[in-house]
């Protein structure tokens, strides 16, 4: 019979302590890694969100707020064309007055719903007694543009009596009106005498 011998195997353990000290290597350097990448997104981020704080608005959106902004006072504020009413004009509105020629207008200004026409006389201011003895007011009438059906354009709106000045009582002379933007858009002013049939007679 074999007798039985001892066995002895021998096993190359790997040393615990160096393995405990690759793997706290390794976890050292993945933390130093983790640490680096976050303060490097941190950064970044706060470079963005500084970059986005800071960044100045473009001139041309500055310019172009302005532009618009200009654009809405100049609406709200301009001047119309203004012209008097012909001798023609007059006798197909049943004007049998006196000619309109005697105004000179010089200026029609719209600032908001208010449109305002001033002008002086012709002949350096004389008014003939005619106008007063006609009772002859400074009439202002508001049309918008030409429009098919509409060759002079509508009219939008005409000066009240208590807002017309007596022709000859005052120079220079000027006479409003208000116009709602529902009536329509003003493009143009007229101006003219309108007999009220009251005579004014010299004193």
């Amino acid at each position: 019979m074999w007798e039985a011998l001892p066995m002895t195997i021998s096993l190359h353990l790997p040393n615990i302590a160096s393995m405990r000290s690759i793997k706290l290597a390794a976890v050292t350097a993945a933390a130093a890694t983790g640490t680096l990448l976050v303060a490097a997104c941190g950064t970044a981020s706060g470079q963005l969100s500084l970059s986005a704080a800071t960044t100045p608005v473009p001139a041309t959106t500055r310019t172009g707020t302005a532009t618009q902004a200009s654009r809405a006072v100049a609406a709200a504020s301009s001047q119309l064309p203004i012209s008097i009413e012909s001798d023609a004009q007059m006798e197909a509105a049943g004007n049998e007055g006196p000619s309109s020629a005697i105004l000179r207008p010089t200026s029609c200004r719209l600032s908001g719903s208010r449109i305002t026409a001033k002008g002086r006389y012709t002949n350096g201011g004389f008014v003939p007694n005619l106008y007063n003895r006609y009772g002859d007011i400074i009439v202002l009438y508001v049309f918008a543009a030409r429009s098919p059906g509409y060759p002079q354009g509508m009219q939008l709106g005409v000066s009240d009596v208590s807002e017309s000045p007596v022709l000859g009582s005052r120079a220079p002379w000027h006479v409003s009106i208000s116009i709602s933007q529902a009536a329509g858009v003003p493009a143009r002013c007229v101006v003219a005498a309108q007999p009220t049939h009251d005579e004014q007679f010299a004193p």
